[in-house]
């Protein structure tokens, strides 16, 4: 995989533009275009001024937003409601060209840092599941999923764009998919039956790397995948394991913890006391959780992990913690996770580098631009 840097336009510059996803250059519009959406369903959702400060807080005014605090839902709207700023209906709005659709966006965007509402978010959303981009389109059914009934056009641009070849644009749909369709096919088929885990008759290596949600078949945290080749390669010295731990890669609360279980005893039949772990995702999630069953983990590097407070690990059981990710992920985002972990109690190595892309953490020329391979001895 090759790491495409993706940097942030000004939203209400982003949106004057019609993104075309042949492109570096209409990939940083959609994906700025996306983030906004995306920040306006965290709106709707009741975004905390503590989370919106940990959101923003490493954007140093490169990504300004419009205020939030007055775009929280108090009940679902009609579709006729939710394209009211539009000034044509939903039926026509399918029938919109494409620049008639982006000059409504513009100044829809320009409406919503004068004066926000819910009804002006919900209006770009209706508008956005129409852009060009699949990534663009996701992230709006994303948020009309939040201000309208479910409907079978969310539905349809969600599956679309799940099964997209670019993995910022599946990711973020897969994961508002699971959200409010947990069963859906598209979804499912990408979950793996929990491995089972078996004994060795020797003792492991030392370092071990995981996966993340949907990702348990993908062949980058593998013996002989392009990360696990580039960190055995850089950092010898932590003497890669012969085995990666492959876990159902399902996204829900009650399937992570059954896998935190399975890490546990993985551990043990692999011949791990005390590990070196690198996890993607919800990969970090798993191994937080593992720590309350008793896993102990040396250090432990976590690449884009969706920071929820209930899934802290036990801190005690480690005893180093690398945080790698980028700035307004965007599939974190849509999950629902913080954008960094928000405690004092542990001292946590933070390493920040590019935008939007939650796949970035683990290509390895991302590791090679910011000098990740020497920063991660803590």
């Amino acid at each position: 995989m090759t790491y495409q840097r993706i940097n942030p336009i000004d939203p209400r510059e982003a949106f004057t533009v019609s993104p075309t996803p042949e492109t570096v250059a209409g990939n940083e519009v959609a994906a700025s275009q996306a983030a906004l959406l995306l920040i306006l369903r965290a709106g709707v959702l009741g975004v905390t001024p503590a989370a919106k400060e940990s959101m923003m807080r490493d954007v140093n005014g490169e990504f300004p937003t419009p205020a939030l605090e007055g775009l929280r839902r108090a009940r679902r709207m009609s579709v006729a409601e939710a394209t009211g700023y539009l000034d044509v209906s939903a039926s026509e709005l399918q029938q919109q060209e494409g620049p008639n659709l982006q000059e409504r966006m513009a100044r829809i965007v320009k409406t919503l840092y004068e004066k926000p509402s819910i009804e002006v978010a919900a209006s770009l959303f209706e508008a956005a599941m129409y852009s060009p981009h699949p990534l663009v389109a996701a992230a709006a059914a994303a948020g009309a999923s939040e201000t309208t009934r479910l409907r079978g056009v969310i539905r349809d641009t969600l599956t679309a764009s799940a099964q997209s070849v670019d993995p910022l644009t599946a990711r973020v749909a897969q994961t508002a998919l699971s959200k409010i369709e947990p069963e859906n096919p598209e979804i499912q088929k990408r979950v793996v039956s929990r491995p089972e885990s078996s004994g060795r008759d020797r003792k492991s290596e030392t370092a071990v790397v995981t996966h993340g949600t949907f990702a348990a078949d993908n062949g980058w945290y593998q013996p002989d995948g392009d990360f696990y080749v580039a960190l055995d390669t850089n950092r010898p010295d932590w003497h890669l394991h012969d085995q990666s731990f492959r876990w159902t890669g399902a996204w829900s609360d009650s399937a992570r913890q059954a896998d935190a279980v399975l890490l546990n005893q993985w551990l043990v039949d692999q011949g791990l006391a005390t590990a070196d772990f690198l996890a993607h995702s919800h990969g970090g999630t798993v191994a937080h959780l593992a720590t309350h069953h008793g896993t102990r983990f040396n250090r432990l590097v976590l690449m884009s992990w969706p920071a929820r407070e209930r899934d802290f690990p036990d801190f005690a059981n480690v005893n180093r913690i690398v945080d790698i990710r980028v700035r307004m992920d965007l599939v974190i985002l849509v999950d629902g996770g913080g954008q960094r972990f928000s405690t004092n109690q542990f001292n946590i190595q933070e390493h920040r580098h590019g935008w939007f892309n939650h796949s970035a953490t683990h290509y390895p020329d991302y590791w090679d631009d910011h000098d990740l391979w020497t920063k991660i001895t803590v």
